[in-house]
């Protein structure tokens, strides 16, 4: 079974903002699926680049607990962002070394992700989403 010897650590260079130490505890393969963009990002190089730009972007990010099966991990966050408040679920595969090797992020409410959707993809070079009300 791998190790949680490298998501704690990961978690809280997050919390704290340090994304060079975060860097150190993803896997070169790493793969990002994330709720901003229906693509996902690839390689350690690409996925730093837009957690460095979430923690710019963003007011605080606060792990709260983590559940494990396996190599699979549940951390369960909140992140803060302007007067929004995410819950935030992040599905974690560690690797055989415990290096971070897929994470696939789901968060709410909608509101809130779309607010943190048109700050952010921008900054990485795609376009903002507008959530429209339906008349009825």
């Amino acid at each position: 079974m791998p190790s949680e010897d490298h998501l704690t650590p990961f978690l809280e260079a997050m919390h704290e903002g340090d994304i060079a130490r975060a860097s150190e505890h993803l896997s070169e393969t790493v793969e990002l699926n994330s709720p901003i963009l229906p693509t996902p990002f690839k390689g350690r190089a690409s996925v730093v680049a837009v957690l460095a730009e979430l923690l710019s972007t963003i007011d605080a990010f606060e792990p709260r607990m983590m559940m494990r099966d396996g190599a699979d991990v549940i951390a369960v966050l909140t992140i803060r962002f302007e007067d929004h408040v995410i819950d935030a679920f992040d599905h974690v595969r560690l690797g055989p070394d415990g290096r971070i090797e897929t994470m696939t992020i789901a968060w709410r409410p909608l509101p809130a992700v779309v607010a943190v959707q048109q700050r952010l993809v921008p900054k990485l070079g795609g376009t903002a989403m507008r959530l429209v009300p339906v008349e009825q």
